[in-house]
């Protein structure tokens, strides 16, 4: 079982937007809707948990059902951290996956506002993790890079990082038994499981993403989505009939 959980618990605040940027409408239909959609038409996942704000919950709900969304499972409440809304996520994944008879499902975390995630990509990051044990999907950056410490500057040799994105794929044990390790040890402000996972020493596969896999947090993000929006209809609107193609 493949159970995507997509964390919608931020307030968005860099947007500067009494709206969530997750809710935000574009095109009439909001942000979170077309991140759901892709892991909704993947054959391979089987649910989705939506993490969200608590004034937020209903809506989110009616959302689902005018969108035709008919894996998301359940709508759970987020925590005041990002950490705690995947922990809520986990939880619930456990539960469903255990009244379906199931005892370790594949979870991937994913970001409510990380819309132009791909069906290839899905697909990657489950078979690497069946393969590894987890998945972390990464971009090369494309910028230089300095580090400033005390007023000491170093430039740093990109071809040697990597820039953390979602999803973030795992075994449900392992993730919430990590989880639950660092809440034990008082560590409540993890952005992300990679960073957990990293804290604690702990391998992690890396699965390089394309680099429309973009995170929307500032009004600008919002500018680059609805152009990608854009270049995809216009690629539908002059791509050649399947029929011309083959023949």
């Amino acid at each position: 079982m493949n159970i995507a959980i997509i964390t919608a618990g931020g307030k968005g605040s860099r947007m500067g937007n009494k709206i969530p940027k997750q809710f935000i409408d574009i095109n009439g239909k909001p942000i979170i809707a077309y991140t759901i959609d892709t892991f909704e038409r993947h054959q391979l996942i089987d649910a989705i948990v939506v993490v969200c704000l608590k004034e937020w919950m209903e809506i989110a709900r009616v959302a689902m059902k005018r969108n035709y969304m008919s894996k998301v499972v359940r709508v759970v409440e987020g925590g005041d951290e990002g950490q705690r809304s995947i922990y809520n996520g986990l939880l619930a994944a456990r539960d469903y996956a255990r009244e379906a008879g199931c005892d370790n499902p594949t979870v991937l975390v994913h970001d409510a506002v990380r819309p132009m995630v791909t069906t290839q990509l899905i697909t990657d990051c489950i078979n690497a993790t069946a393969t590894h044990g987890n998945a972390i999907v990464v971009a090369t950056p494309t910028e230089t890079f300095i580090i400033e410490n005390e007023g000491q500057r170093q430039l740093l040799d990109r071809d040697k990082m990597h820039i953390v994105r979602a999803p973030q794929c795992f075994h449900l044990n392992d993730i919430l038994q990590l989880h639950e390790r660092a809440i034990a040890d008082g560590k409540t402000d993890f952005r992300d499981c990679c960073s957990m996972l990293c804290d604690y020493d702990i391998p992690y596969h890396m699965v390089i993403g394309p680099t429309t896999n973009i995170k929307i947090t500032f009004p600008s993000d919002v500018i680059l989505f609805r152009s990608l929006l854009n270049y995809i209809e216009m690629q539908q609107v002059f791509t050649p009939p399947l029929y011309d193609l083959i023949n």
